[in-house]
């Protein structure tokens, strides 16, 4: 639904331009978009029309829908019709910067791809070391599993590497 949003917001710009008023243009993006966007600006369209105000519906929508972008994009739209300007102008500028967020993102993605290739080598090394060790020779990890402090071994073992890919996902996983 996010990569659909900058093609509605255009979309709602044309048909601004064009002279539609705001509802015929909410029902031109259910007709028009395809599914799951649409079938959302249908169920606004409908409110609309069953008689709850503009704002309400798409109030309702924007928690339905539970993206940041959409918000804003509401927000807009509100402040708008309270307001008064050029909403067709304000669209394309929303379509504008949910465009470069998206593609903000997807470089975010491909850079921080190393850190996330080398957070599974580094998870997961241990883990199929002793595995194969222990398939190797199975003897060799009896005198640790046996000892009570070999368990402590294991235990601390496990948590410092818990702690390790917890930390390594908050320094990979980027907010924006």
């Amino acid at each position: 639904m996010e990569r659909q949003l900058p093609e509605v917001s255009d979309l709602i710009a044309r048909s601004l331009r064009a002279g539609h008023a705001f509802p015929s243009t909410v029902q031109m993006v259910a007709d028009e978009m395809p599914e799951p966007i649409a079938g959302e600006f249908r169920q606004v369209a409908d409110e609309v029309n069953f008689g709850v105000s503009m704002s309400e519906a798409l109030q309702r929508l924007a928690v339905r829908i539970p993206l940041t972008d959409l918000r804003y994009l509401v927000v807009a739209v509100l402040i708008q019709r309270e307001s008064g300007g050029n909403l067709a102008e304000l669209m394309s500028s929303i379509s504008f910067l949910i465009r470069e967020r998206l593609k903000l993102l997807g470089q975010i993605s491909t850079l921080s791809a190393e850190g996330r290739l080398s957070a599974w080598i580094l998870f997961m090394l241990p883990i199929v070391i002793c595995l194969l060790l222990g398939f190797i020779n199975p003897t060799y990890f009896n005198a640790l599993i046996k000892d009570p402090d070999g368990m402590h071994l294991i235990i601390s073992a496990a948590v410092m590497m818990a702690v390790g890919a917890l930390w390594m996902r908050k320094i990979i996983h980027i907010h924006i």
